[in-house]
């Protein structure tokens, strides 16, 4: 079965720099609003569960929360919290088109062959690829392709709604499992939350260290795309003259 939207081919032209960081910065703030999710989820889990599911929306914390808030708010709030990045980063990818590929091969062999069997693949499995995954490298390779961005979120939302129906079944059957654990946790709020901090600051510490940290990758990201951009422009503007 092809795709019903198939790749256009087409890309945005250059961004400026305002939106470039306009763009960069927000997912940049999204990550770092994960880490805080991480660190304080002890003490937000009883009190604010909404507040939770904002900063961050992993699996572990739709299945804390899911049985917490009512289901007109539980699915829109992970939703959009999931979901809000994905058009941002299918940008970078529109902007700056095969450059972004590179980029993502260029990281490791395994990330590199996997992203050529994906783009290998994508004009005819695309759809089914995204309702499995819309990932941060997939969206970039949506973008890259020029694939449409409505169709991009139609596929990403689906995915991500059954995803959540998953995680609200599950947690309708293990609620006095999910019940005890919260429990728990509240009677050792000091010592989980404690612990928390110190495991996210170490581990973005060593993440840095490595520079493997999100930060460090969507920094690498915008300094690749734009010094091969840089170079395509010197190049096309002082072409080699032959005698």
């Amino acid at each position: 079965m092809t795709d019903p939207a198939a790749p256009a081919l087409a890309h945005l032209p250059p961004p400026t720099r305002l939106r470039r960081n306009l763009v960069f910065g927000t997912i940049g703030a999204a990550v770092v609003l994960g880490w805080v999710g991480d660190a304080l989820w002890g003490s937000l889990i009883d009190r604010s569960p909404l507040t939770l599911l904002l900063l961050n929306a992993k699996p572990r914390y739709q299945l804390l929360t899911v049985n917490e808030l009512s289901p007109w708010v539980f699915y829109p709030v992970a939703l959009v919290r999931l979901l809000i990045t994905k058009p941002l980063v299918w940008l970078v990818g529109a902007w700056y088109g095969p450059r972004t590929v590179g980029w993502i091969e260029s990281r490791s062999e395994r990330s590199g062959r996997s992203i050529r069997w994906v783009q290998k693949h994508f004009p005819r499995y695309g759809w089914i690829i995204m309702l499995i995954t819309t990932s941060n490298p997939i969206c970039l390779l949506a973008g890259s392709v020029g694939y449409p961005l409505i169709w991009l979120m139609v596929w990403a939302l689906i995915g991500t709604t059954v995803r959540l129906m998953a995680v609200d079944f599950v947690g309708g059957a293990l609620s006095d499992q999910i019940d005890w654990f919260v429990s728990w946790v509240v009677d050792h709020r000091v010592l989980v939350v404690a612990l928390s901090i110190t495991v996210v600051l170490v581990g973005v510490w060593w993440q840095r260290r490595q520079g493997t940290s999100p930060l460090d990758e969507l920094a690498s990201l915008e300094e690749g795309v734009e010094e091969t951009a840089e170079e395509s422009a010197t190049e096309t503007a002082d072409p080699e003259v032959e005698g």
